[in-house]
């Protein structure tokens, strides 16, 4: 069983601004893939850039695909897949997204299957975000 300890993870500078960034594990094709996240609370979904997927020869493009709404209002294809994901000492199962149109330089990390996994709490004034594995 996992430690229910808090994972802290420092903030990282992306753009030049100190950002909720976090090292996490994603399984693709029987093997584990390092990912840096930005922590998106106002996310849906843990969406990744393709480059993740192409790097690990994976068929992201076999997924179920949907349209997800972006900052500007615009919709994007991304496909979803149930994917083992581990951050901290936590390994679970999660909707992970695939998109060629994200639109940002970084990975996001979403609520679906993962906020409802841990207490997810930004210290700003620290510069750290937690997560509290939740029992």
């Amino acid at each position: 069983m996992a430690s229910l300890r808090p994972i802290v993870f420092p903030y990282k500078i992306v753009g030049g601004r100190w950002s909720p960034m976090i090292s996490a594990g994603l399984r693709l094709q029987e093997e584990w893939w390092p990912v840096e996240l930005y922590v998106d609370s106002g996310a849906t979904y843990t969406i990744l850039r393709t480059r993740v997927a192409e790097d690990a020869d994976f068929d992201y493009q076999q997924g179920r695909k949907v349209h997800a709404q972006v900052g500007d209002g615009a919709l994007i294809p991304v496909f979803l897949h149930d994917l083992p994901l581990q951050i901290g000492p936590v390994r679970f199962k999660a909707t992970i997204g695939f998109s060629a149109k994200l639109g940002v330089s970084f990975n996001l990390l979403g609520r679906l299957g993962v906020f409802d996994r841990f207490k997810v709490c930004f210290r700003e004034k620290r510069k750290v975000v937690t997560f509290q594995p939740e029992s």
